[in-house]
């Protein structure tokens, strides 16, 4: 598995610093950047072969964009998880932003702000993630949950038996332990039992105290966290 662990650990140092308001020269910086990105295609005009979306977030929302140089909030951000592109409203036009661009998006939740990196950053058994990463944690111990779309293709008796007769895009979430530069998929607590082997009584009695849902990120960051010493 190959990942660029001088990026990550540069990346989440500053992605989770505070953030201040914008300037006018954020605000110019804004500008100058998206004159560089094309605009993204009329969808009136351009067939769509799929039913379902592909962004992580349906509606426009607010996020941060950290590119080389400059942190930058903007008012209305889509995620594509087809491709890992980032989708943004400005000054009255759509533009596209690939993910080779920029580095990290921050989406504010309440007072925090969750973490997106894009996927294609991570390989897991020899083949690269798609979508983008949210990154749970900042120390050497985190929780990965991927964010994806999965393609569902139509029976190939779809025309006969009344189904659905185009690829239907199904969003997914795959969680990972990530420690010491490997990402473990975690599906089963067979697989959490695996991976703890060597600290099966701890996690043993974690599970019956806490009775976690190993699905939800939150639950099992925080297990990941107590299981990390």
């Amino acid at each position: 598995m190959h990942i660029n662990k001088f990026l990550l650990t540069i990346v989440l140092a500053t992605g989770l610093s505070a953030i201040t308001a914008q300037t006018y020269d954020q605000l110019n910086v804004q500008l100058q950047f998206l004159n560089q990105y094309g605009k993204i295609y009329q969808r009136g005009n351009k067939p769509i072969n799929y039913i379902g979306s592909p962004f992580y977030n349906d509606e426009w929302s607010p996020m941060y964009i950290k590119f080389k140089d400059s942190l930058l909030r903007f008012e209305s951000v889509r995620l594509n998880l087809m491709n890992a592109n980032v989708e943004v409203q400005f000054q009255g036009e759509e533009k596209v932003i690939a993910g080779y661009f920029f580095e990290y998006v921050l989406i504010p939740d309440g007072e925090n702000k969750r973490f997106f990196i894009p996927a294609n950053l991570f390989s897991h058994q020899g083949k690269q993630l798609n979508g983008f990463v949210e990154v749970l944690g900042t120390d050497d111990s985190k929780v990965f949950v991927q964010h994806y779309i999965h393609i569902r293709e139509p029976h190939a008796q779809a025309h006969i038996t009344g189904g659905f007769t185009t690829d239907r895009l199904i969003k997914s979430t795959d969680l990972f332990i990530y420690e010491s530069g490997q990402l473990t998929l975690i599906k089963t607590k067979k697989d959490l039992q695996t991976y703890y082997r060597k600290k099966s009584a701890v996690l043993s009695q974690y599970m019956k105290d806490n009775n976690p849902n190993i699905k939800d990120p939150g639950q099992l960051y925080q297990l990941v966290t107590y299981l990390k010493g």
